[in-house]
């Protein structure tokens, strides 16, 4: 059934200006969301899809929920030797979060960034993606995944996140969510050498 569906979305996908290294992500979005509206909000900086096949394994990637974590294909991670990591539950998150007075995904940015993570996925709210602009250097991030979603706050970091100087694959407007984020991290890793999952 999944390949059925993808191989209707391709054929629809053929009319969109989608820019080729950027399709099998638009294809993968759209499949996540049953949406076609959504592939031409999928939009990446320049020299993304090097960056990622240089970058993308065996490190750290930060997932800034659970449900973005739990979307990614274990295959895919174990071939190119990644490792979700989430933090927003940590009991250390909830206590920084208190301490300083900023939210939960904010406070695990700052420990991803401690513990020297350089990959990050943002599925949710956008003050994760605001945080890592607010204290992290664009040249010690890899790779950024900007899918935050909400009516505040959202649409502006991800064109913020596309300025800032790091790579980035990102879903333009306010629309977004985990499903949509998973399926564009596990779109990339097919790209950069994953071939199951």
């Amino acid at each position: 059934m999944e390949r059925q569906s993808l191989s209707l979305i391709r054929q629809v996908l053929q009319s969109y200006s989608i820019s080729p290294d950027l399709m099998p992500v638009a294809e993968r979005v759209v499949h996540a969301g049953a949406d076609f509206s959504l592939a031409n909000l999928v939009c990446a900086t320049p020299g993304w899809l090097s960056a990622a096949r240089e970058r993308l394994t065996r490190q750290r990637i930060l997932c800034d929920v659970d449900m973005v974590r739990s979307g990614l294909s274990r295959n895919l991670l174990r071939q190119l030797g990644l490792e979700p990591v989430c933090l927003i539950h940590q009991e250390c998150t909830a206590d920084a979060s208190r301490r300083m007075g900023i939210t939960r995904a904010m406070a695990s940015v700052d420990a991803a960034l401690e513990m020297g993570i350089r990959l990050f996925a943002f599925g949710n709210a956008p003050t994760g993606l605001f945080r890592l602009m607010e204290r992290g250097d664009p040249g010690g991030v890899d790779l950024i995944f900007a899918f935050p979603v909400g009516f505040v706050g959202a649409a502006e970091s991800k064109e913020l996140a596309l300025g800032w100087g790091a790579p980035c694959v990102a879903l333009r407007g306010p629309r977004g969510g985990s499903n949509l984020c998973a399926a564009a991290v596990n779109a990339v890793m097919r790209l950069c050498g994953g071939t199951k999952g």
